[in-house]
């Protein structure tokens, strides 16, 4: 071998040794407070989905860190950095270009709650137009229902805040008198509250949930989670985790 070529055969070598040796960045996982499928129990975060995506990244031998916040934060945190899946997330046409997408994780069903003393009546979801109705803040929910024309939404940032909102007076400045929540977390969000004085009226809908990936995650990292998330509802390890939350999605 020449002098004048070793000079660039070691810098390729140091540069090959180089990545090798360069740790793995964790991917950074984000979530809101949504029990039964993602929640945190003292500083620790649970939940059959946080239980199933684990798990994915354990199979795939991906590092994850795990992080919980406003929904809206959450959501457009996965929007905008580059290393950065969201959960639970429903998946629709209007966001599939937006992101990369590993599921279904799980199952949610929805349902419109009231205070126990609630009156009215309401058999289907065209029974629920004229009154106000509340909601999560970029929560697919708000968009479902808009589609179902069913407009009278008011949102705030996280769902605790909407249990205590709900009140039998329907001039009451800033109450609502429906609520739009999911039949697995809806007395838990609202016992969490202090308000637990509810009664579910009506489901209204059943919808997957997914991860969702920002779109510079690579695409070997979203093949390796899905193929991960594949083997486990294969070999019975997903079945596996929903059973352990049996009790709590029976509704």
């Amino acid at each position: 071998m020449s002098t004048d070529k070793m000079p660039r055969v070691l810098s390729l070598l140091t540069l090959l040794l180089g990545f090798a040796a360069a740790p793995v960045q964790a991917l950074q996982l984000v979530t809101e407070e949504y029990a039964p499928f993602n929640y945190t129990e003292g500083k620790t975060l649970k939940g059959l989905s946080t239980q199933v995506v684990a798990e994915m990244g354990v199979r795939a031998n991906m590092p994850m860190e795990f992080h919980s916040m406003a929904w809206r934060q959450a959501y457009e945190r996965a929007q905008s950095k580059q290393n950065t899946c969201v959960f639970s997330t429903v998946r629709l046409e209007n966001r599939e270009r937006i992101f990369k997408w590993v599921g279904p994780i799980a199952t949610d069903t929805w349902g419109l709650y009231a205070k126990s003393a609630f009156s009215g009546e309401i058999k289907t979801l065209a029974d629920a137009r004229p009154y106000r109705i509340g909601a999560v803040t970029d929560d697919y929910k708000v968009e479902w229902l808009k589609q179902k024309a069913v407009t009278n939404i008011d949102t705030v940032d996280v769902d605790k805040k909407n249990p205590p909102r709900l009140t039998l007076d329907r001039k009451e400045l800033g109450g609502i008198d429906l609520w739009v929540a999911s039949i697995y977390s809806a007395r838990e969000v609202a016992a969490s509250a202090k308000a637990p004085d509810i009664k579910l009226l009506l489901k209204i809908n059943e919808q997957e949930l997914w991860l969702a990936c920002n779109p510079g995650v690579p695409n070997v990292t979203v093949k390796a989670l899905q193929g991960a998330l594949d083997g486990m509802k294969k070999n019975g390890t997903y079945k596996k985790i929903v059973d352990s939350y049996a009790t709590r999605l029976a509704r």
